[in-house]
Formats: structure tokens, sequence, C-alpha cells
């Protein structure tokens, strides 16, 4: 493991609690999760911000006491008359600081500066740069250490060397977290139980931005995530919502995140899998914490966050009354759960195993019969646009299309797709003109698992393929592997709602795409929003959110370079986003009703887009 990474299992022993007594525990093995520190207090549960770093943890000891631990000596500071209620360390590692509040008074200690009077037999102190501010709930360094971010009651303290430089005052209830932006000079973000955040400019104390009542219940965490510009905030009820900062997307709403129902899915799926909860799950990938460890509390559900990256993927930690979490930035799904229960004063580690279910989408015509249920197919073929088999089907053909470069025809009828082979007699004989010769035969059928009718269907017929994407009303994604003929994957619950469109990145003849590319494809859902997949690993590797696909099934499209993606929407809009961005890049206005179907030019940077009336239209958009 580098020198400069943080094993996990060092950082859980602060969400135990404060005290002089301790326990160790685990498992021999490193790189699995396990009780590395216990720190017992006979005190009630605490209701505060604890501080962590790299090496460092700090917490409360005997309320108005503050301890510093890492893997050496315990550091035993004193300077405030009542509770410590809010700790953070600094940026920088030296000097090393830490900031403790309490009613009375706000502290910055230098842990260096500390440390050297400890081993002199003096008594510590610290600098004292604010005093009677009220009930402190969080406090933050800036960027370069020089300043201190207070939020105590309604307002926001930017404190130095015992100085008010500034006071943000405009939440309307006590402020709850504040974060600094880093990439952006003298801002800070904040959260209220107000219910909204607020944008600032502390160098001039103005407000910037002041965002709606965004829930029902108090907003408590925050999080910046620097890399790609969001903030990420959570509330009592457990459910997190995630802006954008980027100075263009006006601070709008990129993603709503239901933690119960998250946590609730993520279980059902464990289950499904056969693996037990509180089976270990080894987290090599998972090491790297590099910034602060926020803190859980029984104070309803109280979401927390610490942001961490492995291997080209960023992942940040969930803190709650129950248990941890570890949510992907990328698809914003659920990739671990760490339990924590309290018996007899003690608290016992359990992880989910992760089994990440692999899902797949399907692009479709729509080629169906009302009337009548006999396969009904219209090839694009320059001297034949229609031939009607004979063969009467069971239930209505749902989607059909050519396949493997116009061999054979799939279609789904019912809970199955079937593979035809066909004919089409292309001569003209105007005595023999009303007899029909196009001919079309049963190949094999391929049913789909535990479903009652696939909602949508996908395969490649510009080159050689022999993967068949299906999607079904259980909301379950399914791969076929038409060479072997048998399904080789299932994906539970892939969406919240069945999947009606899979869209496969297809490319075209007028572009080129490295290899790999061509096993992403994408699936869409009324209300879930678009989701990215990679065949490789049968995962979900990006969550696409912004547009509204709530009254109409939306159509989705790639882009021939496989970098965009084009989609509907219900608010008379088409959306473009960047495959490697979770949020749009451009809305194409200019319709009157619902954009339910979008498509690109293989030749050129342009984009159509179809609205729902009582006729269609077509609108052509240059990229």
């Amino acid at each position: 493991m580098p020198s400069n990474f943080t094993n996990p299992c060092n950082l859980f022993s602060s969400f135990l609690g404060a005290g002089a007594g301790c326990a160790s525990g685990g498992s021999r093995d490193p790189g699995v999760v396990c009780e590395k520190q216990l720190f017992k207090g006979k005190l009630p549960e605490p209701l505060f911000q604890l501080a962590c770093s790299h090496h460092h943890c700090a917490f409360p000891v005997s309320r108005n006491g503050l301890c510093v631990w890492n893997t050496a000596t315990p550091l035993y500071l004193s300077g405030h008359h009542y509770s410590i209620s809010a700790l953070s360390f600094g940026n920088k590692i030296n000097p090393f600081l830490v900031c403790s509040a309490s009613h009375e008074r706000v502290i910055v200690w230098n842990l260096d500066e500390c440390t050297q009077k400890v081993e002199e037999g003096f008594t510590p102190r610290g600098i004292v740069i604010g005093t009677l501010l009220g009930m402190v709930l969080h406090v933050r360094f800036s960027p370069d250490d020089q300043q201190v971010a207070v939020c105590a009651g309604n307002q926001i303290y930017m404190l130095s060397n015992e100085a008010v430089l500034a006071e943000l005052d405009g939440h309307l209830a006590p402020v709850t977290a504040a974060e600094f932006c880093s990439w952006e000079k003298s801002m800070l973000v904040s959260v209220s139980e107000d219910r909204t955040f607020k944008v600032w400019d502390y160098s001039t104390s103005q407000l910037i931005y002041q965002s709606g009542i965004i829930t029902a219940s108090p907003l408590l965490s925050l999080l910046i995530d620097e890399e790609n510009k969001q903030i990420i905030t959570g509330c009592a009820e457990g459910q997190l919502w995630i802006f954008s900062l980027i100075s263009d997307h006006n601070y709008r709403c990129i993603a709503h995140i239901d933690l119960k129902k998250e946590q609730e899915k993520f279980c059902n799926k464990v289950w499904k899998s056969g693996q037990e909860i509180g089976s270990t799950m080894l987290l090599e990938c998972f090491y790297g914490i590099q910034e602060k460890l926020l803190y859980p509390t029984q104070r309803y559900f109280y979401p927390c966050f610490n942001r961490y990256s492995s291997q080209n993927t960023s992942y940040f930690w969930i803190g709650t009354s129950t248990g941890l979490l570890i949510i992907n930035l990328a698809n914003l799904e659920l990739e671990a759960l760490l339990f924590y229960r309290a018996e007899l004063n003690l608290f016992f580690f359990r992880v989910i195993d992760v089994k990440n279910k692999k899902g797949h989408s399907v692009e479709f015509n729509l080629l169906e019969s009302q009337t009548k249920k006999y396969l009904c197919l219209t090839p694009f073929f320059t001297n034949s646009f229609m031939f009607q088999g004979k063969e009467k089907f069971h239930k209505t053909v749902r989607f059909a299309q050519f396949y493997f470069i116009d061999t054979f025809i799939l279609l789904c009828c019912g809970a199955e797709f079937h593979l035809l082979s066909f004919h089409l007699d292309t001569t003209k004989d105007d005595l023999k003109r009303y007899k029909q010769r196009s001919v079309c035969k049963l190949v094999q059928k391929f049913p789909m698992t535990s479903t009652m009718e696939i909602t949508s269907l996908s395969s490649v017929n510009e080159f050689y393929s022999y993967i068949v994407l299906t999607a079904g009303s259980n909301r379950a994604l399914e791969v076929f592997d038409l060479n072997a003929g048998c399904s080789t994957a299932v994906i539970q619950e892939a969406h919240v709602r069945s999947v009606h469109q899979i869209c496969q990145n297809k490319g075209s003849s007028y572009s080129t795409q490295q290899p790999e590319a061509y096993n992403l494809f994408l699936t869409t859902a009324a209300g879930d929003g678009i989701k990215l997949w990679d065949l490789r690993t049968l995962r979900c590797e990006r969550r696409f959110e912004g547009h509204s696909s709530r009254c109409y099934p939306c159509g989705i499209a790639v882009s021939p370079c496989g970098r965009f993606i084009a989609s509907g929407s219900d608010d008379k809009y088409a959306y473009i986003y960047e495959m490697r961005s979770s949020t749009f890049l451009q809305k194409l206005g200019r319709h009157t009703e619902s954009v339910i179907n979008v498509s690109f030019n293989p030749s050129s940077p342009q984009v159509s887009h179809y609205f729902f009336s009582s006729f269609m239209s077509l609108f052509v958009a240059e990229g």
C-alpha cells in the first residue's frame, strides 16, 4: 500500500465515541474492513462534528477536552470550559492545525508545537480566534488555512487571528455546514436548517446565489466535489441532492438520491445473489481517503460525507445513524454498506459483500400490428420499404429489426424474442406479381428469465455481433450470446421502472472509434434518467440526469463519434450530454410539445429531434 494512503479501518474508530478506554480487534488481513480501534465513553451519544485527516482523528474527551489520536501516542489538549461541538483539521501539513469550537470560544491548535510542549513537560496552549459566538455546529479551514469559517446560529463568521473578517448573514435557521471552493477564490457554500443552500463571496460578504427550499427536512451536511465542480447535500430524512457549480449551469440540480430506497435495493440484490448480510468484503480498491471523515449522529437520519478516489473512480462515504454507505460518484449507485450497531456499549461492524449486477439496454424500431398478431416488418431495401409472414404469434409483436448485417430478423413476442431467417424475392414478373415468393423461417426462440413481457430489444446490425440485449417488464436486463445460443447474464432492477429503450454505441461508417467503445450502451426508463453500461464489466458506469421523462417514454441516441448522448424530454427540450459528464451540455428548444425521439446525423454534427403532437415534426440542430 502506498505510504500516503490510509487504510479505512484506521478511520472508523472516530465514529465510536470518546473516552480513555480502547480495544482492538478485526482480521489479520489488512485489506479487510475491520475494527482497528474502539473508544468507549461514559457520556451519552455526542452530537458534534468530528475531524479526520490522513493519519489523525480528533474527538472530544469528557466533553470539554480534546484528543488528537494517531497510530502513535494520543495528544490530549485542554482549553475549553464548555462542551466541544465542532472540530476540523487544516488543509496543510506544515504547520498541521486543528480547530476546536465550543459555546464560549474557538481555538486553533498548532499540533507540532503542542506535541513539543508536551515532550518538554509544559501544558500546550492554542490561539483563541473567536469568543462568545453561540452554539457552533460546524467549522472549516480555508484552502490556505489563513481563515476559519465558523457556523454559529444563523450566521457564518470568517475568523483569523482573533479578528472577525466577515459576517455572512442570510439564513433563516441555524447553519449546519459550510465548505470552501478551492478553484474559485473567496467562494463559500453553506447549508442550513432553513432547507436552502447559499453561495457567498466571503471577501466582500456578498450573497452570490440563494436556492429555493429543497426539501421538507433540514439540510445537515455538505460535500464539495472539486473534480466535477458539484456540491452534495443531505437532509435529515436520508435524501441527497447534487447541484452543479459550473458557472453557466446556474446551480441546477443534477441528481436526487433516496438513500433509504437505495439501501433497500442494494440489500435485495445481495439477498437475491445468495450472499449473506455480514460477510466481509475486500476493500483494496477503497484505499486513499484524502479528506476529513465527517461524523454520524443519532439525530434522525444524518448524512455526512467523505470523498475519495481509487482507480480512476471517485466515491464518497455517507455516515448515518445506522451505518456507512459508499456511493459511486459516476453512476450514483450504492457500492457497499457498513453497518454498525450498539450492544453493551460496544460497536460491531458488518460489511455486505458487493456483487454488482450488470445491465444492458436496447434500441428498437416500433413495428407493431395492433389488430392482427402477425409479423409485419418493413425492410429498408431499395427495390423491396413491405412483406408479411404467415406465422401467427401468440402475442403482439412489439419490436423488430434486422440483425447480423441484414442476414436475420429479430423480433419480440411476449417474454421471448425470435431469430428468423428470410428471403426477399426482388424479381419483377407482371404475370406472377401477386404470388408471394418472399419467405420467413423461424430459427430459434430465446425466452427471457422471469418476466411477463420484453419492453425493449437491441442488437448491432452494422457489423457482425453475436450479442443481443433485452429488457423486461420486471425491470431486468438480460444479455444473450447467440453464438452460444443462450442467456449469459441477468441484471435485476436496472432501473426503478421498466426500461423502454436500449441504445447501443454502433458508430458510423463516417467516423472511427476505439474498439473498446463499442462495449458501451445506454438504458433509459421513465422517471429514472439514463444509465451508461459496459458489456465487459456488466455494471452501470455513469448516470445522466437533468431532462424530464415522466409522461412519455422519451428516446435517446449516441453520436457517431461516441462522445455525446442526445435525449428527448417532457419539458419541450432535447438535451445533449457529454459521455464523461453526468450533467447536460446544452438544451435544444423551439418545441411546442414533449420531445419523444432524437437521432444523430451519421456524417455531420447534427441531431434530429421529434416532438409529440397531433402531427409529427422534425427539427435539425447543428452540433
